[in-house]
């Protein structure tokens, strides 16, 4: 069994690669399907609203006050994100009068990520993986959107949002390492990061980035 802190960082290297491929089929999608920056920030939408009430039904049962604590601030940031997306939508000129991100169901990420329940299975998915994930997608988000002639959307991606997604990661790193403290802890934090970028990649298809922002074909 490795230590926690080198279990941390070995789990970190080891989900970078799988990330990068996610991110890769995430921007070869947009081009396939010829999605435009309002179909991307509807994406964005999605992903801040499920990020912000998982935390909410996590925080309920968390025994740890200083993550408790990161949980309850999280619900609020991802609100704070939701609206500044929304506003970065309006001033694109998308119409959100009869878009709500929750039509259409709630991913399979979202299921997952609310049926964990152990602290070393939350911070392994929830933070470490997913906001690593969220980083990597927000700064190709941000570049694409500089190549479509948006600098104002990539920089809500790349300065706004993703310090933000920052904290979080590292404070997951920190509460992985106080709860993946045995063999069994940490098999269960690597099993819910595989699974994690699993669905995550099946998320990023084209058929399902479709069915997220509501679009048909």
């Amino acid at each position: 069994m490795a230590v926690a802190e080198t279990f941390v960082t070995e789990l970190d290297a080891k989900n970078q690669p799988s990330i990068e491929r996610v991110v890769t089929a995430l921007t070869a999608g947009i081009a396939k399907e010829g999605f435009e920056i309002g179909d991307v920030l509807r994406f964005a939408l999605k992903a801040a609203i499920e990020g912000a009430e998982v935390a909410a039904l996590w925080v309920t049962d968390c025994d740890d006050l200083a993550m408790k604590l990161v949980l309850a601030e999280q619900c609020g940031v991802g609100a704070k994100h939701y609206q500044l997306i929304a506003e970065r939508l309006g001033a694109v000129g998308a119409d959100l009068s009869a878009y709500d991100p929750r039509n259409g169901g709630y991913s399979k990420l979202f299921a997952f990520l609310r049926s964990l329940g152990t602290p070393e299975e939350r911070s392994a998915a929830g933070h470490l993986t997913l906001k690593s994930l969220s980083l990597a997608r927000h700064a190709a988000l941000a570049a694409w959107c500089d190549a479509q002639g948006d600098g104002e959307s990539a920089r809500l991606f790349r300065d706004v949002l993703s310090p933000d997604e920052t904290r979080y990661y590292e404070e997951g790193k920190r509460a992985l390492a106080l709860t993946a403290t045995t063999e069994e802890s940490q098999a269960r934090g690597r099993r819910a990061a595989y699974r994690v970028l699993e669905l995550a990649g099946e998320s990023h298809e084209p058929l399902q980035l479709r069915k997220s922002m509501l679009k048909k074909r």
